[in-house]
């Protein structure tokens, strides 16, 4: 008989410990400080951002929560995985993991140099792959995780990208990586999903607002509560799902 009971969707996150990378500004930033309100510990990670991701961390304590700092290059995977596991040491488990570093060029396909080429691929791809391969140990053993990355709107997308072509093309290669990470993680407990925000009020390029059926740009907090659902107990059966926040565009 299927289960007809009412549904609790409040979002509780105590006991769980998430990692963010990117998390000293913006929208790593605000993820980190989301997903502490919602009762997890926090390791905070930046590259070089220490003083920030140190100030985001101490906004986490004061809301009564662990957080430690995680300093790492993810481009380098030795380098990444002892910081990972400083990390868990540190609090004791790792649970929830959100790739949140993207690198951008924004230029045109023919004036992308093989250094823009390898800073968005490194900055998109092989940032999630390192990070995600620090992490799948830790929850394997626990039997339990939630990977979310944040990708784009069009990451799904077959169409052609003139501009910013090779972070768009390393986001679209994520999105491959989160499927199949998904299928290849299910039987360990551990759930791998995409949340894509659209244009958000800060994003440094925007297209005209008529272009956004919501009829406004997207805020980090539309971000974080789909990035918090999927780092839930809530979201066990949901995986290689890519959840758009974009107000319809791009849809």
């Amino acid at each position: 008989m299927a289960d007809t009971s009412p549904s609790d969707v409040t979002i509780d996150l105590s006991g769980r410990v998430a990692l963010v990378t990117g998390a000293a500004r913006r929208l790593g930033r605000a993820l980190a400080l989301d997903l502490a309100s919602a009762g997890a510990d926090v390791a905070v990670h930046c590259r070089s951002s220490r003083d920030e991701a140190e100030e985001v961390a101490r906004a986490i304590r004061a809301m009564g929560r662990r957080s430690v700092v995680v300093a790492c290059d993810l481009v380098q995977p030795d380098e990444t995985t002892a910081a990972f596991a400083r990390a868990h040491d540190a609090l004791g488990r790792l649970d929830v993991l959100v790739n949140n570093v993207g690198t951008i060029v924004w230029k045109r396909f023919d004036e992308l140099t093989p250094e823009d080429w390898r800073a968005c691929l490194d900055g998109t791809l092989f940032a999630t792959l390192h990070a995600s391969r620090a992490a799948l140990p830790f929850m394997r053993a626990e039997g339990y995780g939630r990977i979310v990355n944040i990708l784009d709107a069009d990451a799904d997308a077959s169409t052609p990208v003139p501009f910013a072509t090779a972070y768009k093309l390393g986001k679209r290669a994520t999105h491959q990586l989160t499927r199949t990470m998904a299928a290849g993680e299910a039987g360990h407990g551990i759930t791998v999903n995409a949340v894509s925000p659209g244009t958000l009020e800060d994003s440094p390029t925007k297209p005209p607002l008529e272009r956004i059926p919501a009829g406004r740009f997207g805020t980090y907090r539309d971000v974080a509560q789909a990035v918090r659902y999927l780092a839930s107990e809530s979201a066990g059966y949901v995986t290689g799902a890519h959840l758009k926040v974009s107000g319809g565009y791009l849809v």
